[in-house]
Order: structure tokens, then sequence, then C-alpha cells
């Protein structure tokens, strides 16, 4: 990826200018009360994936290793279910999985529950025959929540269907008509505004602390939306427990950081995304989204418009703010906090620390205080351009994380445009010149303004993944850059003396052209054109007040609006314009389409998609890897280019990460140290969802649903699939080369081609011929691993053995499946098997090289107490040398530079190891280094 030049020439300065936050903007402290006890939620954990995201601190991380970086190119589906429905929006959803049942949603918004071992369906809700029309709602969600009371004697789902919270009995189905009103909560009531008018969709399931269900929602951006206020209800009764305004009432804190206008509906600052909640603190955590009226134009709501764009910190019990921190003051960019927040627990050098981490459509992370909401990294209060509208008033500074670094390219220059093909770089140079462009927080124009990464960039919805024992975040990152315009026009004073189609243009204007237009030209692949419509004027009608797919319902409109909304839209394009009138007051009509080419890819060179990780105790960012492919350009040998993707990934102790979200409707397995894809399987459909991790009866699984359609626009599918490793020990990778001796050459001297690391943070890489180990400080032990078992053989292999630190060769060597114990020897994922020492003979009684220790197993060293007293002098501590090892039943025996070494049999370890991979091992240091251990001429025959 380009460095993005222009931020890094700011750097030095934005060091040197950091004005303070607009007041009351950034983070209010509450230390008077922050709770260290509280009731622990036993599915709250890193194994069953019985909350969305996994668990409730939103880590996304799965302390499973039976499926690890050695074997995962062996998945293969163990079974697939179809809900018979392959129509859109899509299925979003992460399935929870709790008492061996699988729960998730359609895209008619149905709760189902299977078999989570076969697939085989339990029960099925369908919410239709109690709603008010008897009709199905197609719509967007993420999930459902599962709650249990504290004896396990009521189980329950919660199943979120546009505007209600539907209870149901978690092992039938079954609706608890003693639940709220004969069984649900109407979200449309209990907040600030007229129940008949307020526009709810919840899109994200709810969380629950103790016997309180906190719920958000999504709602409108255009002009006529609703507040995006937090809630709790009582997950026995359903009754209503407390409100947060998030946008503040007369008399509360933020009030005063609106300048409010007559007759203007303020709306939106809503935490679509969900929520995450530290039990010990019983506080709960979200992220809001911009602002509403309007999209990327703010006139009518000038100032820094708290609690939009926020991360809060609340009271999950009474909803009393405890602090918060404005990503973006005074938002006309779109660039809402997607994801609810990720909290972790930063350990380094023996401390640890507990956090707050926002993902951002910037491509921006903020690092937070749990306790008080301080950035952990350095933020500035960065200068950006003012708007050129009339009445807009852009907010002169932006918060701007120093670490970690953008993820994302930040402004488009002639330079970063696309190249993949003539036509593309012609269409993409056109369109350049065509508008104005600018740094990320460049706000919108008459001309248009082309900023990155756009509203559907940065990072999205399905947040991040988080390993606590490495301090690595794993986030998928998108490119798409977006063409921001304002288009005047006239809203007459006197609607009466315009006719039906001009009040109807007034309204589209109003809450229609950010997705679909101006011209109603539509912003392909995700909102249509609306220019000629095939619906009738009653189906047109229907969407309108029930909402479909992507498009949110509009309950506030009226009969008469509705009946000038459907006018307009059967008017031919262009036949109807809106006058400029005396006393007609100018408005703006908000329009971003996608700056794309002729594919209708982003029009700036790839990748467009991808795949990072980063040392969450450094803010280092560890690797990029494109994230992606569009098949119509792999068709003409384009390859490699990352593309948009939705939905998260998820982080394994088998030093995995799963991620699907892509338009090649692929899902991947990359490798946690190094990005290497290494499994990747063709789904029916594109997996615009995150995948959940589970183990039932010593089997573990990864499921993904497969429902298509989506902001990518593919075609839709019905699946969930589930995968697992085969029965019983599973099939080999293709058969390696062979000599005619039948030697197997594990190293080719040049790629680390059949290796794959696992465990630490210390790295290898392939140098002069050699593999070459580097210790990072305070890692733990680290392994280069063969993806292939062996069980007998004969070894031969070349090592340097550095002068301070040891290393060893791992031989039939085990990854463990689920952690066993407290410490990190007993933790999922440890490799553990016999290991043949590499170590200089330092001084009688330190084990040298060819000595053999076992390592995790629990037993120390295996070779005997004399050998290891008396030692050796045959390695060649400057030079290489020629270690040599047969293994063959319980029988190990090594040699180094042609002299006997050790000879052990030991019928315990080969019994808990008689096969598995082979392993260069760097051993942990807490020393500075890098110490360096090196490999070569690696070879291998089986006896």
């Amino acid at each position: 990826m380009k460095p993005v030049t222009y931020l890094f020439l700011l750097l030095p300065f934005l060091y040197l200018y950091t004005p303070k936050a607009p007041e009351g903007t950034s983070v209010t402290i509450r230390l008077d009360s922050i709770p260290k006890s509280g009731q622990k939620d036993k599915y709250d954990n890193f194994t069953d994936w019985a909350i969305y995201r996994g668990d409730k601190k939103a880590n996304q991380y799965a302390e499973l290793a039976q499926i690890n970086a050695t074997n995962v190119h062996q998945l293969e589906k163990a079974w697939e279910y179809h809900t018979g429905d392959p129509k859109g929006p899509s299925m979003y959803s992460n399935p929870i999985i709790v008492n061996g049942l699988m729960y998730f949603t359609t895209p008619k918004l149905h709760a189902v529950a299977l078999n989570a071992v076969t697939g085989k369906q339990v029960w099925v809700f369908d919410p239709a025959k109690y709603s008010e029309d008897k009709k199905d709602f197609r719509g967007r969600s993420r999930g459902v929540t599962y709650w249990e009371d504290a004896t396990g004697g009521k189980q329950r789902i919660f199943n979120f269907v546009k505007d209600r919270v539907y209870a149901l009995d978690a092992k039938t189905g079954a609706l608890i008509e003693s639940f709220g009103e004969k069984g649900f909560i109407d979200l449309r009531k209990n907040l600030p505004v007229d129940p008949a008018t307020a526009a709810i969709e919840v899109t994200t399931p709810g969380i629950v602390y103790k016997n309180f269900l906190i719920v958000g929602s999504r709602v409108p951006e255009g002009e006529d939306s609703t507040p995006g206020d937090i809630r709790a209800y009582d997950t026995e009764t359903g009754e209503f427990k407390w409100i947060f305004h998030t946008i503040p009432q007369k008399g509360e804190f933020g009030y005063d950081t609106w300048k409010r206008v007559d007759g203007v509906t303020y709306g939106g600052a809503n935490p679509w995304g969900g929520f995450s909640l530290d039990e010990e603190r019983g506080w709960v955590f979200c992220a809001t989204g911009s602002a509403a009226a309007d999209f990327i134009y703010g006139g009518d709501r000038k100032g820094a418009n708290l609690f939009s764009n926020c991360v809060l910190a609340l009271d999950a019990t009474t909803g009393e703010r405890k602090w918060h921190y404005q990503t973006i003051h005074h938002d006309i960019f779109d660039y809402d906090n997607p994801p609810a927040p990720m909290l972790t627990t930063i350990s380094s050098k023996g401390k640890s620390r507990d956090a707050v981490v926002q993902f951002t459509k910037m491509g921006l992370t903020f690092v937070l205080d749990r306790d008080t909401g301080e950035p952990l990294f350095p933020v500035v209060e960065m200068p950006v351009p003012p708007s050129d509208i009339p009445g807009e008033e852009a907010w002169p500074t932006q918060p701007f994380p120093l670490k970690p670094a953008p993820l994302n390219r930040l402004i488009v220059t002639e330079a970063d445009l696309t190249n993949i093909t003539p036509e593309s770089r012609a269409s993409a140079l056109k369109q350049f010149r065509k508008y104005k462009t600018g740094f990320l927080y460049t706000p919108a124009s008459q001309q248009g303004t082309i900023t990155l990464p756009g509203h559907q960039g940065g990072m999205e919805w399905g947040g991040g993944s988080y390993d606590p024992y490495t301090n690595r975040l794993y986030i998928n990152v998108n490119e798409a850059p977006t063409i921001n315009q304002l288009v005047p026009y006239q809203e007459n004073e006197n609607a009466a003396k315009a006719t039906p189609g001009e009040r109807g243009a007034v309204i589209y204007n109003k809450n229609c052209t950010s997705c679909h237009g101006a011209n109603r030209q539509g912003n392909l692949p995700a909102f249509p054109p609306l220019t000629h419509l095939k619906l009738n004027n009653e189906q047109i009608r229907t969407v309108l007040h029930a909402g479909r797919g992507m498009m949110p319902a509009f309950p506030q409109f009226n009969d008469a609006q509705v009946n000038d909304l459907v006018a307009f839209l059967k008017s031919r394009p262009g036949e109807i314009k809106l006058k400029e009138m005396a006393g007609g007051r100018t408005r703006y009509a908000n329009e971003a389409p996608f700056f794309v080419d002729p594919y209708g890819v982003p029009a700036i060179a790839p990748p467009w998609g991808t795949l990072n990780a980063i040392d969450l105790a450094t803010g280092d960012i560890l690797w990029k890897v494109p994230l992606g492919e569009y098949p119509e350009l792999v068709a003409k040998g384009i390859r490699n280019t990352g593309s948009k993707n939705f939905g998260g990934p998820v982080a394994t102790a088998g030093d995995v990460v799963f991620i699907a979200g892509t338009p090649d409707e692929k899902i991947r397995a990359f490798s946690s140290h190094t990005g290497e894809v290494l499994w990747e399987y063709q789904l029916p459909a594109g997996g615009y969802a995150t995948p959940s991790v589970y183990m039932i009866d010593g089997k573990q699984y990864v499921v993904i649903a497969a429902g298509g359609g989506g902001k990518n626009g593919t075609k839709y599918g019905d699946s969930i699939i589930a995968f697992a490793l085969p029965e019983p020990e599973g099939k080999q990778q293709p058969e390696p080369k062979r000599a005619e001796t039948g030697w197997i050459d594990l190293f080719d001297g040049s790629t680390l081609n059949g290796w794959v690391q696992l465990n630490g943070t210390h790295t290898f890489a392939v140098e002069d011929g050699a593999i070459v180990g580097r210790t990072k400080e305070g890692s733990p032990n680290s392994f280069l691993s063969t993806r292939q078992k062996f069980s007998d053989f004969e070894l031969e292999l070349d090592v340097m053995v550095d002068s301070v630190t040891n290393s060893g060769i791992q031989i039939r060597t085990r990854v463990k499946q689920v952690t066993t114990g407290k410490g990190h020897d007993q933790r999922a994922g440890r490799v553990y098997g016999p290991q043949v020492e590499m170590q200089r003979n330092h001084r009688p009684g330190t084990p040298t090289t060819g000595l053999i220790y076992g390592e995790a197993l629990g037993t120390g060293w295996l070779s005997s107490p004399e050998k290891i007293q008396n030692g050796h002098h045959y390695l060649n501590n400057e030079g290489w040398n020629r270690l040599r090892i047969v293994a063959k039943g319980p029988r190990i025996q090594t040699w180094l530079n042609g002299q006997p070494i050790e000879d052990l049999t030991n019928e315990a370890v080969y019994k808990t190891n008689p096969e598995g991979f082979i392993g260069l091992q760097m051993h942990g240091i807490d020393g500075k280094g890098p110490y360096l251990m090196k490999w070569k001429n690696i070879r291998i025959r089986e006896l």
C-alpha cells in the first residue's frame, strides 16, 4: 500500500500543535464510582460462543486449538443447513451456541435453532403471525441474545424484529406471552417522540447484564429521523428500566453542543453496532453514529453534536454516563463508529491495563483507558478544512490518534488512481479532474469532493479480533472512496401551492438522496436506481411504511406525504424541477456515490480491502495483506487486489484467523503470525457475517452464514455452513516430492512453504538459504512447524546456535486442543512434545545440543541428570552443525556432527505423542536481543 505521504509530513507538527478538544466533547472522567465486583455470566468466556461476537467484551476470540495452523488446510464441510429463503437483504447473523443448540436469524428475521453438531432443525419462530399486518418483514439482523435466570430454569432467546423484541423459550421456540405486551417489547415506546412517528429497527442484538436487556437501534439518516437513544428492559418481565438520551434533552449534559433550529427533527447518534460489557465494573459500552438531520450536511445542527460519534461508558443498571469520548465533532462525513467498542486487557513487561478499543470508518483506531476514557496513545486535535457551503460550519479540528497508524489511505492524489486496465485509468482520471479532492476531513461541496476511505471504508460493523495472550489485534479494512456532493434545491414555504410531485421531490431530497442520488440514479451495487420503477403505487406505499432489505421504514410519513412521494417516484427523470421562489428556503440534497471505474470497483490503485495485525501494546502494525478479490477481474488475470468486505475476523488459540465477507464468496483462514492464507473454501454465496467457533463433545467447528447479497451485491444464498476436521485423523496435505532414496526436503532454501508458526511472537524468515529465527523481548516460546505429521522417521538438518539463548527441534509434536489449567503450558494452542535441545555448552550442568526435553509435557528433562551435568563439546559454536535424529517407536536417538549424543526410550511419552509435526523452536527470552538461531538443509525420511 502506498504511504499516506500527506499525513506523515504533518505528523511532526501535530505533536507540537495539540489544541484542546471543544468543551464537553472529549472525555468526562467519573472516578467517583468504579466498582470492582459483579455478577459473572458463565457464558462470558472464550470457548462457548454463546454471545454475539463470542463474549461480552467483543473480543471475537476462541480459546480452542483442535483446528490450528498445522492442520487447518484439512478443514471440510461438516454440515449445511438451508433456510429455504435465498433472498435479500442477506444473512448477517453471527450464530450463538448454547447447550448444544445453535441460534441465528434469517432475512425474514425468523429465529432458528439447530442441533449444533448435525445442523438438523430443532425449531423456527416466525414473527409475521404476531406482527400488526401479519406480513413478513425483511431486514438486517446480526443475531439473537440468550438469557437464563440464576437457576437456569428460565432460558430465553431474544429475537429483534424491526421495532420489536420477542422473548422465546430457548428449547422450544415458543413465544413467552407473559413477557412485555403478550410476548414482545414495542421499541417505538419510551422515546422522547410520538410512537406513531418513531422509526426504529434493531439490526444488532442487545446485550444482557444481570436482569437487564440493553438495546440500541438503527434509525433513518434523513431529515425525519428518530433519536438513537439507549434503553434497558427487564429480561424476565419486559418492563422498561432506563433510558440514556444520545441526543441530550434540555437540562441534560451535552444539550448546549447543539444549535437547534425550530421545526427541525433531530435524530441519529445511535449505537447501531451493538454493545460490549464489563461485568466486573457493571458498565456497558457502545459507540454511536452520526447525527441527523442530513447525512453529509449539518447546517441545521451546528455544534459538536454530543453524543453522536462517541464512545460511551454507562452504568448498566441505571444508564448513568460514566464517561464519553467523541471521535468526530459535528460529523458531516458519515463517519460512524460502526462496531461496539472492544474491551481488552493489554499486558506488557509484567504490567496490565484495561482498555477500550474503538474502530472507525476513518480507518483510525482509538485506544482508551477503560476507567477514564483517556487515550492511551497520543491523540491530537488536527486542524481540518472549513466548508464552503453557505450555512454550514465545519468543526475546525478533529481528533487524530498518532498510534496505531491509519490502516488505509486518507487522501486521493493522481498518483493513487487505478491502473488495472487502460479503461479504468482513463475513467478514474476523467472523474478525478472533474471533482475536488482533499484530506480525510474535507467537507462535501457542490462541485463534489472525493474523499478516502469513504462511507463504506475503514473498519466496518464486523469489528476486530483480539488475542488476549499476545496483545495482537486483527481487523479488516476497506478503501472505498466516495464523491460527497451537496445539491441545492428550494423548499417551498407554501406547500399548498406546490404540485404533489413537487412536494414529493422535497421529501425525497430530505430523506432519500444519500442512498439513491439526487437524480434517482442509485449507487450500485447496494442501492438500486429509482428511475424506472416496476412497482405499482400500492407496492411503493407498502415499502415506504414497512421498509425492505437495506431500506428502513418511514412510519413518520403520513398518507398525504406518501402519496406525494409516490407521485414524484412515478414521474419521468428530470420532469419535476423545484422552482426558486421568493421566501423559499435553500436546502441541500445529500449525494455520496462511490468513486469507481467501469468495472464498479474503486477507482484507486489496489489494495481495496486488507486484513491487518496490530500489536496493541506498542501500537505498531505487524502485517497487512489483501483480503478478497473480484471474480470479474480475476477472469482478466487481475489478482490480489483486495475487495470491499463486510463481516469480522475471529482469531483462535490455534494461531489462525478466520474471515469471510468478500465478493469472491470465500471463507479463509490466515496465519495469525504472517497473514499467509492457510485455507480457503468457495461458499455457495457470500458470507457477509462474522464466523462463530465452538467445540462440542471434543470436536471443534467453524460456522458461517452464507446469505450473499449485501453491500457487495453478489447473488443471494440461504446457507449456514459448519466446518470441522475430518475423521478420524484426517487427510494429509499433498504428498511432498521424495528423492529416490526416500528423503523429503522440508525446506526448499528460499521460502517457508509447508511451514507455519505456532505460539509466541518471535519471527522466522528466509535469509541466504537458511531459516533465521529472531527473538522478540517478552515472547514465550515460538515454533515454526511443518504442516505434515510424522511418526517413525530419520531427520537431518544443519543448525547454528546463538551464544546467549537456546532453541530446539520439536518432534512428534502436537497442539493442546483446549485449556486444561492455569499457566501458559496448560493453555489451548500450546505446543507440546519431545524436543531435541540446541544450546552451547556454557558450563557443567547446562543442557547441551542433542539432549531431549519434554516440552510442555510436565516431565521436565527426559535426558538423564548425568548427561545434563556432563554435557559435551561436539558443537561448533561459531559455525554450522549437522544434527541427526532417529525416532522409531518409543526410542529416540540423536547425533551431533557424527557423534552420538542421546539414546532414549520412553514408553509414556510415546503413548501421548506417537506422531506429530516437526518444529523449529525459539525459546522465550527476557533480553532485548534480537538473538538468532539458524536452520538449513532440512530433510526427513519415514521409517
